[in-house]
């Protein structure tokens, strides 16, 4: 495999990372205690990107509901940005995957 086609691919499943943490975050958002899950992207050895999930220990909001209860940490507005950024890593890697695929094809043309 080129090795543009192999950063390409590490960058897809990172924003598809992104994107599922995001959706997971999304759904938990009125459930109480939820804590919000954070992507962090790192460099990989030889290229590309690695994608590793954590949880975020911040508190939620408090209130009363049969004695004190903790809501969720997620912000939505946030989430949202999360998920456009997700969508744009998805596009970039996208085009540099057909990129790579293409330049593949070309250096076949030129040797066969």
């Amino acid at each position: 495999m080129l090795r543009p086609v192999g950063i390409s691919s590490s960058g897809i499943f990172a924003s598809l990372k992104l994107l599922d943490t995001t959706a997971h975050n999304v759904a938990n958002s009125n459930t109480d205690g939820f804590k919000r899950h954070s992507v962090s992207f790192k460099e990989a050895p030889l290229g590309g990107v690695q994608a590793s999930v954590s949880i975020d220990p911040s508190p939620g909001a408090r209130y009363l509901d049969m004695g004190i209860a903790e809501a969720s940490n997620v912000e939505l507005a946030y989430e949202m940005v999360s998920l456009m950024t997700a969508k744009h890593m998805l596009s970039i890697n996208a085009a540099a995957l057909k990129t790579g695929f293409e330049m593949e094809k070309s250096i076949i043309d030129i040797i066969a």
